[in-house]
C-alpha cells in the first residue's frame, strides 16, 4: 500500500505537455491526465507552438500526436524537443503503417501508444518514460563524471610518469657522477707511469746537460719520447671527456669503439691490479669496422659498461680475500662480442665470486647492495638506460669461472 502511494505521488509530479491537433481529443487527454494527478503545462496543436512553450515551460514528458497542423510533424517535433531542451516524447497515433513506424522509431521515443488506448495504457507509458528519461540522464550524468575523473587520472599518471623520468634522469645523473669519480680515479693512475716517464726524461736532461752530452740526436730522441707521452696523456683526456660528453638525444654510434673507449681510461688500473681483460669476437674472427653500430644514447652505454666493469673488479678482490682464491692467479674479464642479424651482444665475464642463487633476483633491485660501501645504484641504472632508454636487454648469469652480464642491442644495418 505504502509503495503504490509513493509511486502515485511520484507520478503526481509529473508535468506533461500535449501536442495535438485535435482539439476535443486533446481536452479528453488533458482531462484524464489531471485526474490522475499529474499537471499539464499546456496544450497545442502544432510543432511549432510546442518549441516556443517548451522553451518556457520546461515540461517533464511531452504526448506528441505524430500528425500535426503546420509545416512540422510530430516526429520532427520530437526530434528538435530532444536536440533543444532534452525532453522525452511519448507519441500518440492512430496510423500504424510500418512507414511512419520506422520514421517514429528512428527518433528514439520514450514510448508509442496507438490510439484508442485505455487510461492504465497512458499512465504507465507516462510512468515508463520519466523513469527511463530520468535513468538516461543519471546515466549520461554518471558518464560524464567517470570521463573527468579519467582525465584527471590522465594528469594524474602523466604528471607521475614524468616525475618518475624526472627522479630516473636524478638517479642517472647521480650514477654518472659516481662514474665520472671512478674515471678520475683511473686516471690518475693512467698518468703515473707517463709523468713517471717524463720526470726520468727531465733528469737525464739535466745530467747530460752537465757532462755535456746533448747534441742533435739526444734532442731528438728526447723530444719524441716526451711528445709519446704526453699524447698518451691527451688521448686520456679525450677519452674522459667523450665519457663525459652529454647524450641528449638518440644517435647511432659504434658500440665497440665506445667500449674501447672506455677500457682504455681503466686498463691500467685494472692491470697494476693484476687483472687482465681481454676484447674478442666469440667466433674468434677479427673486429670488421662498422660492424656493430646501433641508436642510443653512447655516454650513459659508456656509463654502463664501466659499472659492469667495476663489479667485475670488486667481484675479483671480493674472491681474492676469500678462501676460494689460488694465490698467484690473475684475474681476468673476457669481454665477447656476438650478432644476429637484427641485435648484438656483449658479454662480459669474469673469473671472480660469481653471483650467490641468494641474490640472482635481486642484483638489479634500486639500492640493493652486497658491498659496506656500495649505493646499489650501479646495476639498476644499468639496466634502466639500456632496457628503458636504449630498448635492450640488460641480464645476468653465472659461469663455472664467475659472472657474466650480457648487454643485448638492436643492430643499425649500415
Amino acid at each position: 500500500m505504502d509503495m503504490n502511494i509513493n509511486k502515485l505521488n511520484e507520478l503526481s509530479e509529473t508535468r506533461v505537455m500535449i501536442v495535438e491537433d485535435e482539439w476535443i481529443i486533446a481536452t479528453n487527454l488533458q482531462n484524464v491526465l489531471e485526474d490522475i494527478g499529474l499537471t499539464v503545462t499546456s496544450v497545442v496543436l502544432s510543432g511549432e507552438e510546442a518549441l516556443k512553450r517548451a522553451a518556457d515551460e520546461r515540461p517533464d514528458v511531452v504526448l506528441m500526436d505524430i500528425l500535426l497542423h503546420g509545416k512540422m510533424d510530430g516526429i520532427e517535433t520530437a526530434e528538435r524537443l530532444r536536440e533543444l531542451y532534452d525532453i522525452p516524447v511519448v507519441y500518440l497515433t492512430s496510423h500504424t503503417d510500418e512507414r511512419t513506424f520506422q520514421r517514429a522509431k528512428g527518433s528514439a521515443p520514450f514510448g508509442y501508444l496507438v490510439k484508442p488506448f485505455e487510461r492504465t495504457e497512458l499512465r504507465y507509458a507516462i510512468e515508463m518514460a520519466v523513469y527511463k528519461h530520468r535513468m538516461e540522464k543519471a546515466l549520461r550524468e554518471k558518464s560524464r563524471q567517470l570521463e573527468e575523473l579519467n582525465k584527471s587520472l590522465e594528469l594524474k599518471v602523466k604528471d607521475e610518469v614524468e616525475k618518475g623520468r624526472h627522479r630516473e634522469h636524478m638517479l642517472i645523473q647521480q650514477s654518472k657522477l659516481a662514474a665520472m669519480g671512478e674515471m678520475m680515479f683511473n686516471i690518475a693512475h693512467h698518468w703515473r707511469q707517463p709523468l713517471n716517464i717524463i720526470g726520468l726524461l727531465i733528469q737525464d736532461l739535466d745530467e747530460a746537460s752537465t757532462f755535456g752530452e746533448i747534441d742533435d740526436e739526444y734532442v731528438k730522441k728526447m723530444s719524441s719520447d716526451t711528445m709519446e707521452q704526453l699524447n698518451l696523456m691527451s688521448k686520456t683526456i679525450s677519452d674522459f671527456s667523450n665519457f663525459c660528453k652529454p647524450s641528449d638525444t638518440k644517435i647511432v654510434f659504434d658500440i665497440k669503439e665506445a667500449l674501447d673507449n672506455v677500457v682504455a681510461l681503466v686498463k691500467s688500473q685494472l692491470e697494476n691490479n693484476q687483472i687482465n681483460i681481454i676484447i674478442r669476437k666469440s667466433d674468434g674472427s677479427v673486429f670488421e669496422p662498422d660492424s656493430y653500430v646501433t641508436v642510443g644514447y653512447p655516454g650513459e652505454f659508456k656509463q654502463v659498461i664501466l659499472s659492469i666493469l667495476n663489479n667485475a673488479k670488486d667481484s675479483i678482490f671480493s674472491k681474492r680475500l676469500s678462501s676460494s682464491y689460488v694465490h698467484g692467479e690473475d684475474g681476468e674479464i673476457i669481454i665477447e662480442f656476438s650478432e644476429t642479424e637484427d641485435s648484438v651482444h656483449v658479454s662480459i665475464k669474469d673469473n671472480g665470486e660469481g653471483i650467490s642463487d641468494l641474490i640472482r633476483d635481486r642484483i638489479f633491485e634500486p639500492y640493493f647492495t652486497t658491498k659496506t660501501d656500495g649505493i646499489g645504484i650501479g646495476l639498476y641504472m644499468s639496466k634502466l638506460i639500456i632496457e628503458n632508454y636504449m630498448n635492450g636487454k640488460l641480464y645476468a648469469s653465472s659461469t663455472e669461472a664467475g659472472a657474466m652480464f650480457t648487454v643485448q642491442l638492436q643492430r643499425q644495418i649500415q
